[in-house]
């Protein structure tokens, strides 16, 4: 098995501190988010990013990229924003049929609808991760 290029460490890195912060951010505190709350997790997010990345890269020797890198990140790309606008359209349509049934409470459909919008980001930013990882490991 080959070694790891330095952008696959990177991806392993980033579905790391996604799933280390997402997970505890929707087990524990979605269910009674608050927009501090859910500017905490982001701010979380991004200081175990920085420590994350800048161990890999201290570790990593060779940075370099190549039409390969591009050609997988693309591909991630396109595979997380498939996943963001069918997210975007399902939380629309559901909030929409629950506004017109008449389940919406408007004293939180606001907070509700933002941290559904938050749950489809992070679920697109994990589906290009995997996707990427998964086009190395095809292509190696």
């Amino acid at each position: 098995m080959p070694s790891l290029s330095y952008q696959e460490k990177s991806l392993y890195g980033t579905l790391a501190a996604n799933l280390i912060v997402y997970i505890p951010y929707f087990v524990f505190v979605a269910g009674h988010a608050t927009l501090n709350r859910i500017v905490q997790t982001i701010v979380a997010l991004i200081v175990l990013q920085i420590v994350l990345q800048s161990i890999i890269a201290i570790f990593s020797r060779n940075r370099l990229t190549d039409e390969r890198d591009r050609l997988v990140e693309f591909r991630g790309y396109r595979a997380g924003y498939f996943t963001l606008i069918t997210g975007i359209l399902a939380a629309l349509t559901l909030l929409w049929i629950h506004a017109t049934l008449g389940f919406v409470n408007p004293n939180h459909a606001a907070i509700h609808f933002i941290n559904v919008l938050f749950a489809v980001l992070v679920l697109a930013e994990i589906v290009k991760v995997i996707t990427q990882l998964i086009a190395y490991r095809v292509a190696a």
